[in-house]
């Protein structure tokens, strides 16, 4: 299936399978260097573009909420015969993991900088504005939204990294819903997800998150419960480079800790 990446282990894995879910304006490409890195590790994992991303970038991404990205990732999942995943979920990635769980069953799950389960607060678009006004107005109120400069991307998903490798991250954004956007952020619109409490669950945060504050993610996380991984120098991307931070070795740690234990 094109718009699946699938990593396997060198050797016949007995672990669970990873399932990852992307966030906002990427794809399943995004995973590739934290796949590549749990691999070693003896995971298989899958990745899959939602609709309008990765290699579907020629499908239109308007009018798709959130709750179509959950429809996609069940249907995936389906095709794919995987029974009770781990679910890995990045950014917007993570608030549909949240809603997947309310109705579907998965072995754990690890959260990653992702939109909290009472959403973004509404400092996110005020800041937004400052920042890209014309696409905050289009992100807020329009169909369909762009990250229109390689400022803006380093801005919002990074802290440090070379021109080249900003370039080739770039290149490989597209465009997202407004309407998974809004979902998110925007008193009226939120999506709420429940609490998670049929399996572990680990919110991992990044201190230099452009997005979704570390703070908040920590209290959240401490509310309902969830293990929480702290990232304090990493920016919001911090799966582009699992090697960095302890990122990864903290990630399989707690994947093969929960494992153990259910």
């Amino acid at each position: 299936m094109e718009s699946i990446l699938a990593v396997k282990s060198k050797d016949e894995s007995s672990l669970p399978p990873l399932m990852f879910v992307h966030g906002a304006w990427h794809g399943a490409w995004c995973w590739k260097p934290l796949m590549d890195y749990l691999a070693e590790k003896g995971f298989d994992s899958y990745a899959l573009d939602l609709p309008g991303h990765g290699t579907r970038k020629s499908e239109c991404v308007v009018g798709h909420g959130i709750m179509d990205y959950v429809a996609e990732v069940e249907s995936v999942i389906n095709k794919l015969n995987i029974v009770k995943p781990i679910l890995i979920g990045h950014s917007m990635g993570g608030i549909i993991v949240q809603k997947f769980l309310e109705k579907n069953e998965a072995q754990s799950s690890v959260l990653i900088a992702p939109c909290p389960a009472m959403g973004g607060s509404l400092w996110l678009p005020i800041k937004y504005s400052l920042h890209q006004p014309i696409d905050a107005i289009m992100a807020t109120l329009g169909n369909k939204t762009a990250i229109s400069s390689q400022k803006m991307c380093r801005r919002l998903f990074f802290d440090n990294i070379s021109s080249e490798e900003l370039e080739a991250h770039f290149e490989m954004l597209c465009l997202e819903s407004s309407k998974a956007i809004r979902q998110m952020v925007l008193p009226g619109f939120k999506l709420r997800a429940s609490k998670i409490t049929s399996i572990p669950v680990a919110v991992a945060a990044a201190g230099k998150d452009y997005f979704f504050e570390f703070e908040r993610l920590q209290n959240w996380a401490e509310e309902y419960e969830y293990d929480f991984l702290p990232f304090p120098e990493a920016a919001h991307n911090l799966l582009s480079k699992p090697e960095k931070f302890g990122f990864g070795k903290a990630i399989c740690k707690w994947l093969k800790k929960t494992i153990t234990t259910n």
